[in-house]
């Protein structure tokens, strides 16, 4: 049975070490990518001035359903390939213990700091629904100051897991 153990007297001894740095770290990369570009191309898109307040809560709800479904199960496969070099590494068992644990920690930050946001621009979402398509001038200052906290707090989501790419690269580099 082959020992696939890392050490730091090779960088990448194994096919398999290489596969889960590479992994873990262009995983968290891209997970983080994903986050930030919401922050900095799509809510902007969002709130452009052609699109009408109720559209804006609206196409909101559906992303952040849409990212839901989506973006948590990315955070599997760059999680457990740090968790398995913490588990085969120890000079760096710390270090890959601590990307793994920032790979995924987008999710407990959503759940502990922006789920609040999200209700209240989804119950935003229905009132501006419900009423007619006609000028919303408070309506829409109070969105405007909702969607700009929320763009905020996910800019920080995402450098989570870009944390977990850089400490994971840090592993493998020192």
């Amino acid at each position: 049975m082959k020992d696939y153990t890392l050490t730091k007297t090779s960088l990448c001894p194994t096919t398999i070490l290489c596969l889960a740095q590479f992994i873990g770290i262009i995983g968290s990369a891209f997970i983080s990518g994903a986050l930030i570009s919401l922050s900095v191309l799509t809510i902007p898109a969002l709130k452009a001035p052609h699109i009408s307040t109720p559209d804006t809560a609206t196409r909101f709800r559906a992303l952040v359903f849409s990212v839901r479904r989506t973006v948590p199960f990315f955070a599997i496969l760059p999680t457990a390939s740090f968790a398995f070099l913490a588990w085969k590494a120890p000079d760096a068992k710390m270090a890959h213990s601590i990307a793994a644990l920032c790979s995924a920690a987008f999710i407990p930050y959503t759940l502990l700091f922006m789920m609040r946001t999200n209700r209240a621009i989804f119950a935003k979402a229905e009132v501006l629904e419900s009423k007619s398509r006609g000028p919303e001038s408070s309506e829409a200052e109070n969105l405007e100051v909702l969607l700009n906290r929320w763009v905020m707090m996910n800019s920080i989501r995402g450098f989570l897991p870009l944390l977990g790419a850089l400490v994971g690269l840090s592993a493998v580099l020192l």
